[in-house]
């Protein structure tokens, strides 16, 4: 088999070779990768190897009888367990069982072996939910690349000795910055160390792109990468068990999630449920001791905490991006994509119910001056207090929208002509009436014309547009009859051309 090419600094590589005590693969691990490469492989095969080791045969058939593969009658048979899991789920499943009974031989140091597989066991297993979400490779591959995700740091505890540990123990703020630390030492970090050792084992190809990845998926080749993304998400899980802060974890994961694997908040929740459900027994097949379940259950409701104040806090995100896009940013006031959508609707209603809909344009009078005079600093002081004005003067059941410049337009639901000819006449008084302020201590009289269209059992339009179209005629009629007035709209109208004076 073919090794995957992996670079590592020249003086690092030189100390790992120098190493007598890296971690090794047992032989079953080489015959199983033998039997992998074989297309015509069949179930008898597979059985035999894994035969010749009876505690892995123990481990299978375990495996075969648990809820992971959900088997009505019990499994009793090697040859019926690999059938059952199949011929690549039974060697994903040996080669991780063997590779951890042989890999935790290795105690003794300053090392902490039971955080490193506490942390690898949790990895694993959300990996296997995580990728099996977006159908990364089979659970069973995923389970061993986020097993193996870590191994790098067995290499670099035996070649550096006590030097590794103390970098280990020294870390406070979890395993990124581990990774900063190691990178700063080495110019290469654990991953990279993992993947080395793991392409000198022979082991696939895309497991050791995954391990070699799992700290920076993008730069592995785009074939392997979604299994990548899905080994650094599962290691961002792990933390939530393993970092002294839950809820930064959980949120740190679920925005890991979110960004490489696009899975929303509620999402990621289910999958957090799915990862916490499988521990005990991934744990017990596994023979790693994890804790009492009383902290492991107590860390994970942490957790779900955690992620549900993320999923309202994205909520509201949401619900505030809409109010931005729907808001006029200078005046916030509705603008005119607001307007179109609540004209279309408020017209098919009217059309239902017979109800009245009224639309009330208005500008203001000769703005071009007040830009020329004030600047354009003076001009939007003076539109932002022409808002307030308008909006002083209608109910809180009216819709005040910016249409676009100094052009304004208020929808009134369920009102008649003689309700819109009161509310138009208060907005143009209320604006009259007052002084607006264009600078420090300089207020100017402003005035506006206004136009109203309404459509009601007598007066039909066929769209909001030309109930709109019919308001910006009256608002040209008043704009032509003097300024500072309001112009109703009549069917004589239709005939006229809008084009509003300023």
């Amino acid at each position: 088999m073919d090794k995957c090419r992996v670079e590592l600094p020249v003086s690092l590589l030189q100390v790992l070779r120098a190493c007598r005590t890296l971690p090794s693969a047992p032989a079953v691990v080489f015959e199983v990768l033998d039997l992998s490469q074989d297309p015509e492989i069949g179930t008898s095969k597979v059985s035999k190897v894994i035969a010749r080791d009876p505690a892995l045969t123990a481990k299978i058939l375990k495996v075969a009888n648990s809820p992971w593969c959900g088997v009505r009658s019990q499994v009793t048979t090697l040859d019926r367990a690999v059938n059952l899991l199949g011929i690549n789920g039974a060697l994903s499943l040996a080669l991780s069982f063997s590779l951890v009974r042989e890999l935790r031989k290795n105690g003794g140091t300053k090392f902490d072996h039971q955080r490193y597989w506490h942390r690898s066991v949790i990895a694993a297993t959300a990996t296997r939910a995580v990728g099996a979400a977006v159908q990364a490779a089979t659970p069973d591959e995923l389970f061993l690349a986020g097993l193996l995700q870590d191994i790098g740091m067995l290499a670099l505890n035996e070649a550096m000795h006590e030097v590794y540990a103390r970098l280990v123990a020294s870390v406070q703020g979890g395993h990124t910055a581990l990774v900063e630390l190691e990178r700063d030492m080495m110019q290469a970090d654990h991953a990279q160390v993992g993947s080395w050792m793991l392409s000198e084992w022979g082991l696939p190809k895309p497991l050791v792109a995954a391990v070699g990845g799992s700290h920076d998926p993008e730069r592995v080749a785009q074939q392997e990468r979604l299994l990548a993304r899905s080994v650094a998400v599962g290691s961002t899980i792990a933390e939530i068990w393993i970092h002294p802060d839950t809820k930064w974890a959980a949120a740190s994961a679920s925005d890991a999630a979110a960004s490489l694997l696009a899975i929303s908040t509620a999402r990621f929740e289910r999958l957090l449920g799915e990862v916490a459900s499988a521990l005990p027994e991934v744990t017990m097949n596994l023979d790693i001791e994890m804790g009492s379940n009383v902290d492991t259950d107590r860390l994970f409701d942490q957790a779900r905490e955690a992620v549900a104040e993320l999923s309202l806090k994205a909520q509201h995100e949401t619900r505030q991006l809409e109010f931005l896009a729907q808001r006029d940013e200078l005046t916030s006031l509705y603008n005119r994509t607001y307007l179109n959508q609540l004209l279309q609707r408020q017209l098919e209603l009217c059309l239902q119910l017979t109800h009245s809909l009224t639309v009330i344009f208005l500008d203001i009078d000769n703005f071009k001056c007040i830009n020329d005079t004030y600047g354009h600093q003076g001009g939007d002081a003076v539109l932002v207090s022409v808002a307030r004005a308008i909006k002083s003067a209608t109910r809180s059941i009216d819709t005040v929208v910016r249409f676009g410049g100094d052009e304004f337009v208020v929808v009134l639901t369920d009102s008649g002509e003689n309700v819109a000819a009161m509310v138009a006449e208060r907005i143009r008084t209320t604006i009259e009436d007052q002084s607006h302020e264009v600078g420090a201590d300089i207020w100017i009289p402003v005035t506006v014309s206004v136009g109203c269209a309404t459509m009601s059992s007598s007066e039909r339009f066929s769209s909001g547009k030309e109930l709109l179209e019919a308001a910006d005629r009256s608002l040209y009629a008043a704009k032509n009859g003097g300024r500072n007035r309001v112009a109703y709209y009549e069917r004589r109208m239709r005939l006229a051309s809008p084009g509003v004076v300023s």
